[in-house]
Order: structure tokens, then sequence, then C-alpha cells
């Protein structure tokens, strides 16, 4: 769950700053924000998405709330289009209303590369609220200069611990305010990347490199940030082309705040060799050199 807010001046310890994601501008119906891409992730190099997109979506919704106090993303569906093989180091995602009614709206996301090359389409359900305020935020603020160095992976950005289970892939996230939106919850976005990588990490899982080719996400409930939250993947089917996972979220209780889709396809020829299981096991289950 995630609830579009906006914020102003340097913000190093939130999501937007960690993943290198700039404010929004608005040109006639788009909504229009860009991310500087970090270190590629072993598992899921479409990770780092989750939170360009959650947000831009997030963004182009909220400012069509009306006198509704605020909104809550129900669900986010992710295609990538080109999960592989980006031109340049930024990403721009531009936004469009769909349509609105009394109650939500549904919002949609293209995403390109430096070439202006389709990356990954995107769309998103919300739901407007009221009674709700922006709590105050006392995090500690930097220079607006400084930022986040590219060299962070998305995993390393959120400080979660990937491992291989039985059935998938398990995916930690410790408390970490760091990730929170104005709310003082988990970031949609934030919950996407986990939910990628975790998907992508179990299906490698089963033999090989994956691309994450696509990302269904329904959120439930907000995920808290003063105990660790867990994303459990297992594989609901292994094909030698595609692979399809199911991940979900739960709180320190053991309450589920979301679940998701994620459906891998094998890695095409030609594209950057990875070991496969780089990043989620110890250097002795790592594959050779």
């Amino acid at each position: 769950m995630s609830i579009a807010n906006v914020r102003t001046g340097a913000e190093r310890t939130t999501p937007q700053a960690l993943f290198r994601v700039s404010p929004p501008t608005r040109a006639g119906e788009v909504n229009r924000m860009t991310m500087d891409l970090g270190a590629p992730e072993p598992h899921g190099r479409t990770a780092a998405l989750g939170v360009l997109l959650d947000d831009c979506l997030g963004f182009t919704m909220y400012e069509r709330r009306g006198d509704r106090a605020g909104l809550v993303s129900a669900d986010l569906s992710v295609d990538f289009v080109r999960p592989t093989g980006w031109t340049g180091l930024r990403l721009t995602a531009e936004g469009r209303l769909e349509t609105r009614g009394e109650d939500g709206a549904m919002g949609s996301v293209r995403v390109f590369d430096a070439a202006g090359e389709l990356v990954a389409t995107g769309t998103a359900w919300g739901n407007f609220i009221d009674g709700v305020e922006q709590s105050r935020d006392d995090r500690p603020r930097a220079p607006s200069d400084e930022s986040v160095p590219t060299s962070t992976t998305p995993l390393e950005a959120i400080g979660g611990t990937l491992e291989r289970t039985d059935r998938g892939a398990r995916l930690t996230v410790p408390p970490n305010r760091s990730l929170a939106n104005a709310l003082g919850v988990m970031h949609g976005g934030v919950q996407a990347c986990a939910y990628d990588l975790a998907g992508n990490a179990a299906a490698a899982g089963t033999a090989g490199t994956f691309d994450t080719s696509s990302l269904r996400i329904n959120f439930f409930r907000t995920v808290p940030l003063d105990r660790p939250a867990v994303f459990e993947a297992e594989v609901l089917r292994a094909g030698r082309r595609v692979v399809v996972t199911r991940v979900t979220c739960t709180d320190a209780d053991g309450r589920e705040c979301g679940v998701a889709t994620v459906t891998c396809r094998r890695a095409a020829p030609g594209d950057p060799v990875r070991p496969a299981d780089a990043g989620i096991l110890g250097e002795r289950d790592q594959a050779p050199s």
C-alpha cells in the first residue's frame, strides 16, 4: 500500500533519494519524472523501476484527487517491454490519468530510456481517502546536491537480505525509516522493488538467469517499518523459458500486507552473463569464475 505524497527540499533519506528519482513536473496532462540508474542487481535488473513507476502513477492520480485528502494505491501492474539493453543511465516516466471516479482513479505510465526507446508500461488503481494528515517528517536532511552513489544496487538501497528456500526465495527487509512514505509506512515502490527481487531470485533458482517480464501487485494493508517485513516467493510453474512466481509480503505479526505475481523469462542470448546465484548466497555457493 502506498500513499502519494509531495516532498520538497533535500531528501537523502527517502525512497526517492535512495533511488535517485526526481521531483515530478507536469506538462499539460502528462506528469513526468526521471530516475538515474544505479548498479544492476544480479536478480531483478528491473527492480529499481518500482519506485519510479509507483511515484509517477501516484502523483498523477494524487494531483486529480479534488477535495479528497489523499490517495492509497490499491494495485500496480507493470510490463517490462525491454528489461535489458537500455541506452544511457537515465530513465524517464510519463504518467497520465485514464479515469477518475468518486472514490478513486486509474493512471497509466510509460518509461523510456535515454534514446527514447520504450522500457516499460504500467497501470495502477488508487482509492481516495479522507481524514488523513501527513505526519511531521523529522528524519535528518542532507544538502540537496548529495546523492546516493550510483554503485548502490536496489537490494543495498533497501537494506534487504535475500536467501534461497526450498520453495523459492525469501527477502527480509529490516526496520528502516528511509523506506517510508509521508505517513511513515513502507513506500509502495519499495515494495514493488522487493517483490521483483524475491520473485526473480525464486525463478533463478529453477536453473539459469531470468529477466522479470511482468509484475502484478495487490496491496492489502500498510507495511510497518518498526519491525522486519518478509517477502516470501514460491515458484508456481517453471518452464524452459518462463517461470511464474507468487510473492507474499507479511509483517512481523504474520499478517499479509500484499501479494504479487511475478513472471520471468529466460534471459535472451547475448545478454550480459550473470552468476546464477550472485548476491543471494554465500561465496562458496556462487558459480565459479
